[in-house]
């Protein structure tokens, strides 16, 4: 590594691990699952399965399939929150990814929500350790609305070096549906084009 991405990879643990640890207050543990299906054009479908673990500023995560395909992540970060009517939440991360794409680097995970209104992102910037190979970044934004309790309506925007089959931008609306504990979501990227992407998720929380 060069010595700007070093710096900023320490940075990063630094805050991650100081923010995570420095709590003080004893929360129960909440978990997260989802799985995905991408139906990708002209290249090998597949499924995404990702597992969270939080308590109070502590957050875990593991990610199998999401920067790239027969790759997996692990993921150590600390949450912060602020504001009632606006609700804002942010989780930064360090992480390790193996498999077809190498390497360790920073990530985030930010949302922002009031009432009926949802903007959420979801990033990272991996520095490749493997020789020749370029640094791989990622990022996914929703912006919605909520009709009714149970319904949310929104555009989503890809943004990725990492799968080479694909644009490295693509948008397209969003449509989910949400039952207690669980939400099932369908995105299309890049309706207008014959080589559209299809993704098919469910997620629960417990």
């Amino acid at each position: 590594m060069k010595t700007m991405p070093r710096v900023a990879v320490v940075l990063c643990a630094l805050v991650v691990t100081c923010g995570a640890w420095g709590q003080t207050d004893e929360k129960p543990w909440r978990y997260s699952a989802s799985i995905s299906y991408y139906d990708l054009p002209k290249y090998q479908d597949y499924w995404n399965p990702i597992f969270t673990a939080d308590q109070g500023r502590v957050h875990l995560e593991g990610r199998y399939n999401y920067l790239n395909v027969k790759s997996g992540s692990f993921w150590a970060g600390a949450n912060f929150s602020t504001g009632k009517s606006w609700r804002f939440d942010a989780t930064v991360m360090f992480g390790l990814v193996v498999g077809t794409i190498q390497g360790v680097g920073p990530g985030f995970e930010l949302s922002l929500k009031h009432s009926w209104f949802s903007l959420t992102s979801e990033g990272e910037y991996v520095f490749e350790t493997q020789k020749g190979v370029d640094n791989t970044s990622y990022s996914w934004t929703e912006v919605s609305g909520s009709p009714v309790s149970w319904c949310r309506l929104g555009l989503a925007l890809q943004l990725t070096n990492a799968l080479v089959a694909t644009r490295n931008v693509q948008r397209g609306p969003v449509v989910a549906f949400s039952f207690k504990n669980f939400e099932l979501e369908a995105d299309v990227l890049d309706p207008d084009r014959d080589d559209a992407t299809y993704i098919v998720s469910l997620s629960m929380s417990f």
